[in-house]
């Protein structure tokens, strides 16, 4: 590779750490430096298996190979093959191929975005990475996981089998887009196909939700700002791409960005006029990848999903794992696991305290990589799948622990109830009246881990700095708070968290913002997770939504269809059922924990001018009484609760 090519290649590098962090998606990173071990299930023995094969190969590329589709378009990939050590010459044998689809330029280096692990390839595989259609090197519209795309997967796993080299077998590897893509891909492969099994990271189960919107307000952050990068990434990377012919770079530069205008255009402008896009439909519903999970299951296809406890898809990487479940078990994909039926460790999730941008980081995530694709695609006995227990969680402080089914079997929904003076207990309220008000401001900007979860992981140092201040993680003036007394034990929450809040309003809109908080004797806040609903948007799914305790909800399913919204009964009491994302975490004994509402989250859910003007002037009565109770159902799987006032 000539130098021209090298700094293209590095320019297009930097631009895409800038924009969407630059340790995001990189399976090569997560063994850097001392790990500690989260091999699943049998894990001991698979890790063992693992680190004892040591690097056999060195790695030759093929770059920029031409890829001819059904219908003409040429895709381009990169082909990583073993080579004998010490040289450039391809070693002889067969080798199983991992095959990665990305929309971020496959040659941006061995690690980050769009990456192929060499880590795989130097103990024997080959490995195959595909700008997707639209994208780098390659022609074609891009869909944005749309039927098209899991198409061309379909045809690139049948091409990386019977490419020169190859064993026949494919395995499938990549995180956020790239995982999005594996699934829709094993969806498409048809039964008996050469794809073995995936490996999805970071990996959303509905992007309308888990990404676009939290209960029906825009995030901001993660969706627009992701669109704008991927809009210009498409419309950079085919210089580094296409290096060696400029005028074709050109070409492809301008062909991607004027495809910009039916996706990345139209959904920002749907964001800000509150049409089209910013409500649920059709359009959302062929990209989830919860819908297809039926087929991958039918498909034979394996897979374990890696996911994080701040990621962007913290919501949905748990229900992949319980749709896959249910599948296998003849279930509905959308259901709660039962708790007491059968599970299969063909598919596991493994679940860390990660953000989009260091998933994996505290776990040898090569070795586990390593394990999976060598039982599927090598048919080792290596005890990756020697597991009762498929779900697999590293919590906060390092402790891990594993279950069979989410919501985990272990944990049981306790009710803590908001309380006069400001206090969370499990004691009910027995007083026909009270309240306590707060205001609606559409702007909040105290230091809560939604700027490092909503940036992917970019403000990750910032938040570590203004957590530490305490005045910018208190409650702001015309926000509440809730606190339980002191814990008498460590108590663990395990699973989807559930919030009613019955609130009197005065504007027919309304927006809640509620943060589960983990709050320390010296007043130091750590949050857990939040959740976010607006009032309009409050309609339930009830066949959708998972119970908690009573007619409540532990996982509230919103429709957000333009036909389901409503307007806010001005001066009536109102319930709201408030999605707040998983949680795994255990609280120290002594500590307390805190329910904090807002009505903002500055810069991240951002509602349109429309929206603004109906809920400027917002005064909301927070309803905690006989009549009218408000609480957060949390699924406890250890310790006690306190019972409060």
């Amino acid at each position: 590779m000539d130098r021209t090519k090298n700094s293209q290649r590095s320019l297009v590098a930097l631009v895409v750490a800038l924009l969407l962090g630059a340790t995001m998606l990189a399976p090569s990173t997560a063994a850097a430096g001392p790990r500690a071990r989260a091999l699943a299930g049998g894990s001991a023995s698979a890790g063992a298996a693992a680190d004892e094969q040591p690097e056999k190969y060195d790695v030759v590329v093929e770059r920029d190979v031409p890829i001819t589709m059904r219908d003409g378009r040429v895709l381009r990939a990169d082909i990583h093959r073993p080579a004998i050590k010490g040289t450039t010459e391809r070693a002889q044998g067969t080798f199983p191929v991992i095959l990665v689809q990305t929309p971020y330029g496959k040659g941006v280096g061995n690690s980050g975005l769009g990456a192929m692990n060499p880590y795989l390839v130097k103990r024997g595989y080959i490995g195959v990475i595909v700008d997707v259609a639209g994208t780098g090197g390659s022609e074609g519209q891009s869909m944005l996981f749309g039927r098209s795309e899991a198409l061309d997967g379909a045809e690139l796993v049948r091409w990386s089998a019977a490419l020169e080299g190859s064993n026949g077998k494919v395995g499938l590897l990549g995180g956020s887009y790239l995982g999005i893509d594996q699934v829709f891909t094993a969806a498409a492969v048809g039964k008996n196909s050469p794809l073995k099994a995936i490996f999805p990271i970071a990996t959303a189960s509905d992007p309308y939700r888990d990404l676009f919107v939290a209960g029906g307000i825009v995030n901001m952050t993660s969706s627009l700002g992701l669109i704008a990068g991927y809009f210009g990434l498409r419309t950079l990377t085919p210089f580094a791409e296409r290096a060696s012919d400029p005028l074709d770079a050109l070409r492809l530069s301008l062909e991607h960005g004027l495809a910009g205008i039916p996706f990345e255009l139209t959904t920002g402008l749907n964001a800000l006029l509150e049409n089209g896009r910013v409500h649920d439909s059709p359009y959302w519903q062929e990209r989830a990848p919860q819908n297809v999970l039926s087929q991958v299951v039918a498909n034979g296809v394996p897979a374990y999903v890696v996911g994080g406890q701040y990621d962007v898809f913290q919501r949905g990487e748990p229900l992949l794992y319980s749709g896959l479940q249910n599948a296998w078990a003849g279930r509905s994909v959308y259901a709660p696991m039962n708790r007491t039926q059968r599970v299969t460790s063909r598919y596991q999730l493994l679940t860390g305290p990660w953000d989009h941008g260091n998933q994996g980081s505290t776990v040898d995530l090569d070795a586990i990589e390593l394990a999976w694709f060598d039982h599927w695609l090598k048919g080792l006995d290596n005890g990756i799948t020697d597991t009762t227990k498929p779900f697999h969680v590293q919590e906060p402080d390092g402790s891990s622990y594993d279950v069979a089914r989410y919501p985990s079997e272990a944990a049981t929904y306790r009710r803590l109830n908001l309380q006069d003076g400001k206090s969370l207990g499990t004691r009910a309220p027995t007083a026909a009246t009270g309240s306590d008000r707060m205001l609606y401001k559409p702007v909040s900007l105290a230091c809560q881990r939604a700027i490092v979860q909503w940036t992917a992981g970019l403000a990750r140092d910032l938040y570590a700095q203004c957590s530490t201040v305490k005045e910018l993680t208190a409650p702001q003036p015309g926000d509440l708070a809730y606190d339980t007394s002191p814990l008498a034990r460590a108590t663990r929450i395990a699973g989807p968290v559930g919030v009613t809040l019955r609130v009197r309003a005065n504007r027919p809109q309304t927006m809640f913002v509620v943060t589960l908080q983990d709050v320390a004797p010296d007043g130091t806040v750590t949050d857990l997770s939040s959740g976010a609903l607006l009032g309009s948007a409050r309609a339930i799914t009830p066949g959708r939504s998972w119970a908690s305790i009573g007619d409540a909800y532990g996982l509230p399913y919103h429709p957000h269809t333009k036909a389901a919204e409503r307007s806010v009964p001005v001066g009536a009491v109102t319930r709201y059922d408030i999605e707040v994302r998983p949680v795994f975490s255990t609280v120290p004994a002594g500590h307390r924990l805190r329910l904090l509402i807002q009505s903002g989250d500055t810069p991240h859910l951002l509602t349109s001018p429309g929206r603004l003007l109906n809920a400027l002037g917002g005064l909301y009565d927070v309803q905690h009484n006989a009549v009218a109770a408000s609480f957060v159902d949390l699924p406890i799987a250890s310790g006690a609760l306190p019972a409060g006032k």
